[in-house]
């Protein structure tokens, strides 16, 4: 456990030991503030952690990025500031208590995120998620002052992990009969746990193990994973199967939807070795749980034959758009589309134009399977919770930052932003602070976030 010392040298060294031997960051700048005399310190915190850029599909939930290098953190209001070295890490000692908020200049960041109480004598460890200007806490571990706290996702879980343990933000999290599972108002329990949830613990932290008194289970806001290709070593029955595409294992159950070419209903009796399927589910503990098979029958690296039936469908996030109307080629999760002048596009049933596809946006398509496994748009269903569509999440604010009416923060990996048409519930938006829980709705933005037309604080 890193812990605030008395001396600079004894930080550099319990921080390094901390992070596994990873270089240490720069050290921070104290240019304003005279040194800090002995046993001064132990007013002050110390806030470590880690800058990585959100990829896209962290800008809608996920948690996964790559380390960000060339990016300066500063305090605001300070000089107290850090380098993030080249493992993506940075380290600021000597920090006011208080709320404090971060500035992250420098190799493609702009943006602010906000840390609230921060205690004396209390280390904060942290995981930032930059896109340009936009940035949120992923996870946060604080402790050396009262009891310790972390907030993350789930990443890992039993058989993975030992019984009654699993693994937030990085750390092993330890359970046990006196350990007490709430949703809200709602008693929960260690089987409720799924790999995504986010999750705020408090307890004790020894190392890098966290000893849970109190684990809150807030909006899971899993991501779809969809996983297309060609189907290997199926195994089992309805009520339990596993089949591996590539290096990918599958599993499902008797909750797994199936279906066949033109959307008709299907069954497990049609998942055989050698089927081209499209599989949409979760990502669980070492493999993908699915909720629904889209079966397209034996794979052929040939072209159809004309009276073939090569109807297929396929959901997911659009990642990336190009070309010029109509011919627009589309990346939907992980399949190519394409569109032509006959590709009918709608949303909740109204009938639009190719001009409404925005990237980010959810779109379920339906059209027909190529040899190089692409797709041609017959028609495209805009989901309701893509861009302009009505959205609702629940969680804890993060990063608060910007001035009343109009804030930003983030919940579950979310950026909400609000505006002077927002109603807030629950309380003015001036009391509005870090670690509230609230409900948001608003609609879906074309870069991921939520533009909030009601806040409502539990």
């Amino acid at each position: 456990m890193r812990r605030l010392l008395g001396s600079a040298l004894i930080v550099a060294t319990a921080l390094t030991a901390a992070c596994g031997g990873k270089s240490t960051p720069t050290s921070p700048t104290n240019d304003s503030a005279a040194p800090a005399s002995p046993g001064a310190t132990g007013s002050m915190a110390t806030i470590t952690g880690s800058v990585q850029g959100a990829a896209a599909s962290a800008l809608l939930g996920a948690s996964s990025g790559a380390a960000l290098t060339g990016v300066t953190v500063t305090i605001a209001g300070t000089t107290l500031a850090s380098n993030v070295d080249a493992g993506g890490r940075f380290a600021l000692m000597n920090v006011p208590p208080g709320d404090v908020q971060l500035q992250l200049t420098g190799g493609g960041a702009n943006a602010a995120v906000a840390l609230a109480a921060v205690r004396a004598a209390q280390t904060v460890d942290i995981v930032v998620m930059v896109a340009g200007a936009s940035a949120s806490i992923d996870s946060e571990v604080r402790s050396g002052a009262g009891e310790s706290e972390l907030e993350g996702r789930v990443e890992s879980l039993p058989p993975t992990m030992p019984a009654l343990t699993f693994k937030a933000a990085g750390r092993a999290v330890r359970t046990d009969s006196g350990t007490r599972f709430i949703d809200g108002s709602v008693t929960r329990t260690f089987a409720d746990l799924q790999i995504g949830m986010r999750v705020h613990v408090k307890g004790t932290l020894a190392g890098d193990t966290f000893s849970a008194s109190q684990v809150e289970l807030q909006n899971a806001n899993i991501v779809p994973v969809e996983v297309n290709g060609i189907i290997d070593s199926v195994t089992g029955t309805a009520a339990t199967f596993q089949f591996r595409i590539g290096s990918r294992v599958v599993q499902g159950d008797v909750l797994t939807a199936f279906f066949g070419d033109g959307d008709k209903p299907d069954s497990f009796a049609s998942l055989k070795d050698g089927a081209r399927v499209e599989v949409k589910g979760q990502q669980r503990d070492g493999f993908v749980y699915a909720t629904r098979i889209h079966i397209n029958g034996p794979d052929t690296t040939t072209t159809p034959d004309p009276g073939q039936d090569t109807s297929a469908s396929i959901q997911g996030v659009l990642i990336a758009m190009s070309g010029a109307k109509p011919a627009l080629v589309l990346t939907v999760g992980t399949t190519t589309v394409r569109t032509t002048s006959g590709t009918e596009v709608k949303r909740r049933g109204d009938v639009q134009t190719l001009d409404t596809l925005k990237v980010g946006q959810t779109l379920h398509v339906v059209g027909d399977r190529q040899a190089d496994g692409s797709l041609i748009a017959r028609k495209i269903e805009i989901d309701d919770d893509a861009t302009g569509g009505e959205f609702e999440i629940e969680g804890s604010v993060g990063g608060l930052k910007g001035t009343c009416p109009a804030v930003q923060f983030g919940v579950n990996g979310f950026s909400v932003a609000t505006s002077e048409s927002t109603t807030f519930e629950g309380g003015a938006c001036s009391a509005l602070k870090s670690g509230d829980k609230v409900t948001v709705k608003g609609t879906r933005q074309a870069d991921g976030s939520v533009a909030a037309t009601r806040v409502t604080k539990k």
